[in-house]
Formats: C-alpha cells, structure tokens, sequence
C-alpha cells in the first residue's frame, strides 16, 4: 500500500526503557499501511534488533545525532561576541527534520518537559507533531521560563499523550490550565497476554522488585529501610531486585550496611522468569507513568504492592487486587507490606482477581490502537 504522507518518530532519551515500547512498536504497526517513516535518536540508544533490521532492508530512516559542541576556537571566539553574533552549534535532529519534511513528528519524551525544545523547533518550522509523556514527577515542578515553553509545545500539538490520568493532570496543574487535546494511552506489555504461568511453589515467599537501579525514581532504598527492620529479618519474606542502573552498588551496599539476608539483587531477567519464581511485585518508585512492570505482574496473576505515586492507584485495587502505601516513605511501606503479610496464604486468589481487573484496562496491542490514532491525526491535518 502506497502513502506519500511521511512520519517521524524521534525520543529524548539515550538509553533503552519503558518509555521506547510504544513508539517503536507503532513504527511496526504503521509501515505495512506505507507510510514513510523516519525514526531519529540519540546515537547513545541501542535500539532493538527488529528496528535494525528494517532499517537494514531499507524499510525505514534511521538516523542518529548527537549533542553537538562547538570547536574550542567558536567557544573563545563566543566570549567576545555579541548574543545575535555567537556561534551557535549545529542541531543535527532539527538539520534532519529540516531535509525529511514529515508530515507529522512524534515526540517521545520520557518526562513532561524534556521534549520542549524540539516542540518548539517544530511551531518555529510549521511541523505538525504530537507528544507522548511517559512520567511526570511532582516533585520537579518547571520554573517560569520552562513552564513557558511547555505552554508553547503543548498548546501547539495536534495532540499530547499522556500513559496515565494522574500524569495528564499533574502537567496541567505545572501549567496552570486544562489541555484540551490530550489523551490518554496504553503502553505494550512484554508478556503475552495469556501466559502460561504456575503460581510458584516455595515455602519461602518471594516477591519481585523489577525496575532500573535508580533510587531517585525507583526508591529501592525505601524498601531497603523497611527491610533492615528485624520483624522483616526474621520473617521467610524474599525480596529479589531484577535490573540494571547507577545504583546497583549501592542497593548493594546498603544490603551489606543493614546486614540483610533476604534481599537478592539480579541484573537484568527474562520477564516471564521472574514471574515463574516469585508470588507478587513490590514496587516502591518516587514518581512513575505507570509501570509496564504492573501490568506484566497484573497479567501473570501476580499481586501487586506499589507506592500511591502517578498512575498506579488507576490500575490497583486496594486490598483486592494489591496494597498501595501511601507514599514512597518506609513507615507507609512497611504498612502496606505487612497488610500483604497477614494474608500471605491467599496471595494466589489476589493474583487471580488481579488479572481480571487488569483485563478491563489494557487493550491487547496497544501499539496498533495508537497507530490507528495517528493516522486520524495525519487524515485531520
């Protein structure tokens, strides 16, 4: 099927996360319909293996830019110049846009803000576009000139996503007034949606904490805390940490500090490996989207302990399908997890009900909803 209409898909971050399954997918979804597609990133993101080889095949442009820095000579030269007369470096995403000529620009941003700067570029150039905003944190609120050019870029969008109702909301409130063209979207999954999983036979119970080693958004050293607490230690409870980041020394560290024997840090792991050993996910973020890691758990018939931040209470059912702390502090945490404890013999039932509420919020291929979201986007422009 032939289209003349072009797509560019670009991302803020230079590493893989989360954050990449929906645009990367969609950019699956979206060739068989013929579309020219143009994927632009940071040349520090590793791409998977499925995107390479279709821009191998020449299916799809894969370009790569970097942070670009002026010669020492511009730099000295700059101190001595006026603002209209400084040496300006070259952006080579907006060098590529500029040659590309989509018709419409996805912007993927891992927060609410860091994508303003290529918002802007498009309004300046007259490019259609549309944003995703995969994680918002309360706790970083955008100073006047940045709150500026996020009412700029967001106001400008044909549309802006957001993974949560909670997400949405917050970046309003940053703003100080409603968006009106915003929705908000599923992320895809790394587990089928039918998986055929065993509720594990220990007689130890293990729960899972799956998430980069980042204790700025993840929190792993709130767990660690409440772990270091001697009820904890005394109690057949493990708590297995599965993935990769910064912090991995230091959860290691602190395991070592508060002389913790239940807790296991993993490195990264299979996805359905995790949920073939371990009863429930305990996850205690700072700020989040929502986490595809909730959903993968939900799925697998697997409760779920998360923290009240962004969009987990739209997806937990407290007391039924999971335990919600109520924020990212150890005393909340321990009381979540020891309501989990005082029912421990039925955490299987919980995982049972967990997965039929889960059903009812995440459609089976996320990826092709959006994609046939973007093209009534590019029907309507």
């Amino acid at each position: 099927m032939e289209n003349s209409k072009k797509i560019l898909f670009t991302t803020e971050n230079t590493s893989w996360g989360g954050s990449e399954l929906l645009w990367t997918r969609t950019v699956v979804e979206l060739l068989p319909c013929g579309f020219s597609i143009a994927v632009c990133v940071h040349a520090k993101l590793i791409l998977p293996k499925e995107i390479l080889l279709l821009g191998k095949e020449n299916k799809l442009i894969i370009n790569y830019f970097s942070k670009a820095a002026l010669p020492l000579w511009k730099r000295m030269a700059n101190r001595f110049l006026s603002d209209n007369k400084r040496f300006k470096p070259v952006n080579e995403r907006d060098t590529f846009i500029l040659n590309f000529k989509p018709h419409l620009i996805v912007i993927n941003q891992g927060f609410n803000f860091n994508g303003v700067q290529t918002m802007g570029f498009a309004v300046q150039n007259k490019f259609k576009y549309v944003t995703i905003s995969h994680a918002v944190n309360e706790g970083m609120w955008p100073n006047l000139v940045l709150r500026k050019k996020m009412k700029l870029g967001f106001e400008n969008s044909q549309m802006n996503y957001f993974v949560s109702e909670d997400n949405l909301t917050i970046t309003q409130n940053q703003l100080g007034f409603a968006l009106n063209n915003a929705e908000v979207i599923r992320n895809p999954f790394n587990v089928p949606l039918n998986p055929k999983l065993d509720f594990p036979e220990q007689n130890d119970f293990h729960l899972a904490f799956v998430g980069r080693y980042d204790f700025y958004a993840k929190g792993q050293d709130v767990l660690i805390r409440v772990l270091a607490l001697e009820k904890w230690k005394n109690r057949n409870l493990v708590v297995n940490f599965y993935g990769e980041g910064n912090d991995i020394e230091n959860i290691k560290d602190l395991i070592h500090l508060y002389e913790i024997k239940n807790a296991i840090v993993h490195s990264h792991t299979n996805t359905l490996d995790i949920w073939k050993n371990n009863k429930g996910l305990i996850l205690t973020s700072r700020f989040e989207g929502l986490p595809i890691v909730i959903v993968e758990a939900m799925l697998c018939k697997r409760l779920v302990i998360v923290t009240d931040v962004s969009g987990n209470k739209e997806l937990v059912l407290d007391n039924e399908t999971g335990f919600i702390a109520a924020a990212p502090r150890p005393e909340y945490v321990d009381e979540a997890l020891e309501r989990a404890w005082q029912v421990r013999e039925n955490w299987q039932q919980i995982g049972e009900e967990a997965r039929i509420q889960i059903l009812k919020h995440i459609p089976e291929n996320p990826a092709m909803i959006f994609a046939n979201q973007l093209q009534s986007v590019l029907n309507n422009i």
